[in-house]
């Protein structure tokens, strides 16, 4: 487990910070790690309802305007830490169903629409196209959704829909600092798989109070057995295949990274990843590690082979555990013989039902309404529009805001893959991250929350290293050089 300093530095040290102002980005770093820390070491889980989200605003506010790189850096570790400090002020203070922790990322990320406010000329370029797209579609749903529900229900779901294609937006307006942006979402990777994988493993196989406390309190059955060698891994999440999806794209990434660390952060978001038993999950991490082994160089591809190789028998290994091997065994079961998984029948059952109903809606229910009338309880034998992409989109923005999000989305496709010649480690794994958040689509819902954040994030790196300055260029192609150079090592 990594210590403050150490995430510090990995953050600071990383990036380019303007000497004067090195200081003062360590400071506010370790005052979002201490005020937390006080907190809970102070049993003061109440205190922390209220200060984290304003502390999240205020630092990341902070670090916007001292240094870009470090600000990306803290939202995506929000996004990774947030619903643990959450269980835990809910274990010291009294469960609440709704906490204000919970708005941290969101807050956080979100203020970076500010900076675009000053650089509306954004806008006039085809790279916008998928973005304004996307903010149409949201709108058009987020004035449906005001007609029909409770003003908070829409709000919360305008935050999840929108948050995300403002920060991808944001990161591809700063395409200019690429280089070290790409540095400190490795760097956060490369801790987070490491922290989030470990101590998923010991979640696992102790199952802490105030995690068990709150799967008690929330009363879902999607996280199996309330037991130790019984739940499905969630980590530091709020729910498995939300950790699931965090670990593939980890995984992904920590392939072209160097170092003895690296190998174990791997170990640790492999191991992790299994024990959520989440197919959706592995099916997303097969589909870019098959896309992986296409484009990348052959000396490369060896390298991939290696560790396919250490997850085979990281596999078998966990599978002479009695528990584990039932556990996974099910799940490969279902796999093999779709026609005789429940989970599967409800899902295509789940689909001819609803687009049978919103054919008779064709302007959709609005923003709120998966939440407020389609929420299901968890059930693997019922499906809901959080478990696929396309119910989620006709439910809340109405075939009309679905097509006008889904021509936004091809473009943005279509961007993406004209940079398929790119030869940057980086952007690969990027582009085999959307591959598998593709490859779930119908499985889960991934356009929105913090899986839509890992795919318009992701995006726009893929579309930033290609608009960025030619001078720039230069930089990593030296970098990718000595990967390669590493990787034949």
């Amino acid at each position: 487990m990594t210590t403050a300093n150490q995430w510090i530095g990995s953050q600071t040290a990383t990036v380019s910070v303007v000497p004067r102002h090195k200081a003062q980005v360590y400071c506010a770093v370790l005052v979002m790690i201490g005020i937390p820390v006080l907190c809970i070491a102070g049993g003061q889980g109440g205190l922390l309802r209220i200060v984290f989200p304003l502390l999240s605003v205020f630092v990341g506010a902070f670090l916007l305007w001292r240094s870009k790189p470090v600000y990306v850096g803290l939202v995506f570790w929000l996004w990774f830490l947030t619903p643990f400090l959450r269980r835990v002020a809910d274990f010291q203070s009294g469960w609440t169903q709704s906490s204000a922790v919970l708005l941290a990322p969101y807050a956080a990320a979100g203020i970076s629409g500010f900076s675009l406010l000053a650089s509306c000329k954004i806008f006039h370029t085809r790279r916008s196209i998928p973005y304004v797209c996307a903010f149409v579609a949201i709108g058009y749903g987020f004035i449906i959704g005001l007609s029909r529900y409770p003003l908070f229900n829409v709000l919360q779901a305008l935050l999840n829909w929108l948050v995300p294609v403002v920060f991808g937006l944001f990161v591809y307006e700063n395409r200019e600092m690429y280089p070290e942006m790409r540095r400190v979402i490795e760097s956060c990777f490369l801790y987070g798989v490491l922290l989030t994988g470990a101590y998923g493993i010991y979640q696992f196989f102790t199952l802490p109070d105030w995690d068990k406390m709150w799967l008690l309190d929330v009363q879902t059955n999607s996280f199996g057995a309330i037991e130790a060698m019984g739940v499905r891994a969630f980590s530091t999440m709020n729910a498995p295949v939300i950790f699931a999806a965090i670990m593939a794209c980890g995984l992904l990434l920590l392939f072209n990274m160097k170092g003895k660390l690296s190998l174990l952060a791997a170990a640790c978001g492999f191991v992790g990843l299994l024990l959520t038993i989440s197919r959706a999950s592995w099916l997303s991490l097969v589909a870019g590690g098959i896309f992986l082994m296409v484009r990348v160089e052959m000396r490369q591809r060896f390298r991939l082979a290696i560790g396919l190789v250490a997850c085979a028998i990281a596999t078998a290994c966990l599978a002479e555990v009695p528990v584990i091997h039932d556990l996974l065994w099910q799940r490969v079961e279902t796999l093999s013989d779709p026609a005789q998984d429940v989970s599967y029948s409800a899902r295509v059952e789940g689909h001819e039902t609803a687009l049978r109903e919103l054919a008779q809606e064709p302007f959709g229910e609005g923003l709120g309404s998966t939440d407020t009338e389609h929420a299901t309880e968890g059930d693997d034998a019922m499906i809901g529009p959080h478990d696929s992409t396309i119910l989620e989109c006709l439910y809340s923005l109405g075939w009309i805001g679905s097509i006008i999000f889904a021509v936004g989305i091809v473009t943005l496709g279509a961007q993406v893959a004209r940079t398929g010649r790119n030869r940057d480690p980086f952007v690969i794994s990027a582009q085999a991250i959307l591959v598998g958040f593709l490859a779930q689509c119908l499985l889960n819902s991934v356009m929105l929350g913090v899986l839509g954040f890992m795919v318009w994030t992701f995006a726009a790196i893929c579309l930033a290293e290609a608009d960025r300055s030619p001078e720039m260029n230069v930089e990593v192609d030296k970098e990718n050089n000595a990967a390669v150079d590493y990787a034949v090592v």
